[in-house]
C-alpha cells in the first residue's frame, strides 16, 4: 500500500503528500500472507527548486535536504473478501528538513527565510487494501488517508506537517513468472487534497504512477529498475496560491534491490533504492534514497 507523507513543501511549497516510489520495491500487486508484518524506511531526499508558495508567502531559490524515519505495520486478514486478501495498514513518520529559501520583501529586496525543523509529519492509514491472484497476474486497490497529524506552525519556515488531509485512491498491476525470476509492476493513483485552512491553500488534484522491474539473481536477491512519474490534474486554488493554479510535474528514474537473507528464513526483506529526478517543473528537483527493513510475523 502506498503510505505516504512529507514535509509541509507541497504543490503548496514545490511538493505533497506523495513520495515518490514509497508503494515499494518488489511485487507491488501480490497478495501478502496472512499476518502481521512490521517495517520502518530512512527516506532521503536532496533538491531545490526556483519558485514556490510556503507559509503563504512566495519563496524563490529554495534548497531541501530531508530525512524521514517511516515506521509501519499492516496486517492481513485470513478470512477473503470479495475473493481477495484484505490488508488494513498505518505508518507514522518523523524526521529532520532543512530548508534554504528567500522571500521577496516589500521594497523588492529579499529577506532570508531559512530554517531546520525535527517533528513529527503526517500519519497514514490504510482501511482497505485487497489484492488478487490470478496466476503470474496480481491485481491490488487500496485507499490511504493522510492525517494532518505533523508539525505545523503559520509562518514557520518550515514544517513537516502539511496541515490539510489526502486521499489516495490507488491500484497495482504486477506480472511475476517466478521461473524465471522477473517481475514488472505499475501503480497508479489518484490523491484528493482538503485545503489548508491556516493559508488558503488548496493543492491541486494529483496523478502518480510507480513502476518498477526487478530480475532475482538468486532466490534471496535482486535488483532492478525503480521510477515514478507525477503530474497535477487540475491547478492549485484558494486566496493563497499567489503564484497563479502552479501545476506541479515529475520523472524520476533508478535503481532499486531486494535483499533476503538466508538466516532469518524468509521473515526479514531489506530493500532500498535511489532515484533521480530527470524533469521537475515546479517541484523539487530531488534524488531519492531509501532503505527499508521488514519482518513478517
Amino acid at each position: 500500500a502506498g503510505l505516504l507523507a512529507g514535509p509541509a513543501l507541497g504543490a503548496e511549497g514545490a511538493a505533497s503528500h506523495y513520495l515518490p516510489g514509497a508503494t515499494g520495491d518488489l511485487l507491488l500487486a501480490v497478495p501478502p500472507s496472512p499476518g502481521l508484518v512490521v517495517a520502518d524506511t530512512v527516506w532521503i531526499q536532496s533538491g531545490s527548486v526556483g519558485r514556490a508558495v510556503l507559509g503563504g508567502q512566495a519563496r524563490v531559490g529554495l534548497d531541501l535536504d530531508l530525512v524521514l524515519n517511516l515506521a509501519a505495520a499492516q496486517y492481513t486478514f485470513e478470512t477473503p473478501v470479495l475473493g481477495a486478501t484484505w490488508t488494513v495498514a498505518a505508518m507514522v513518520p518523523f524526521g529532520r528538513a532543512d530548508l534554504s529559501a528567500s522571500a521577496v520583501g516589500p521594497a523588492g529586496g529579499r529577506i532570508d527565510r531559512s530554517g531546520d525543523r525535527f517533528d513529527l509529519s503526517d500519519a497514514a492509514f490504510v482501511p482497505v487494501q485487497l489484492n488478487w491472484s490470478f496466476g503470474e497476474i496480481s491485481l491490488e486497490v487500496s485507499e490511504t488517508i493522510i492525517a494532518p497529524t505533523g508539525g505545523y506552525e503559520q509562518g514557520r519556515a518550515i514544517n513537516l506537517g502539511r496541515n490539510y488531509w489526502s486521499f489516495d485512491t490507488a491500484a497495482a498491476l504486477t506480472w511475476f513468472d517466478p521461473a524465471a525470476g522477473r517481475e514488472v509492476s505499475v501503480a497508479p493513483g489518484i490523491m484528493l487534497n482538503t485545503e489548508n485552512e491556516a493559508t488558503d491553500y488548496r493543492t491541486g488534484t494529483e496523478f502518480h504512477v510507480d513502476f518498477t522491474a526487478n530480475q532475482f539473481l538468486s532466490q534471496g536477491f535482486a535488483i532492478g529498475l525503480r521510477g515514478y512519474w507525477y503530474q497535477q490534474l487540475e491547478g492549485d486554488s484558494g486566496a493563497g496560491a499567489r503564484l497563479g493554479d502552479f501545476r506541479s510535474s515529475a520523472l524520476g528514474l533508478g535503481l532499486g534491490f531486494l535483499w533476503t537473507p538466508a538466516a532469518a528464513g524468509g521473515r526479514l526483506n531489506v530493500t532500498g533504492k535511489w532515484m533521480h529526478d530527470i524533469e521537475a517543473e515546479n517541484r523539487f528537483d530531488s534524488d531519492y534514497v531509501s532503505v527499508t527493513a521488514a519482518w513478517s510475523f
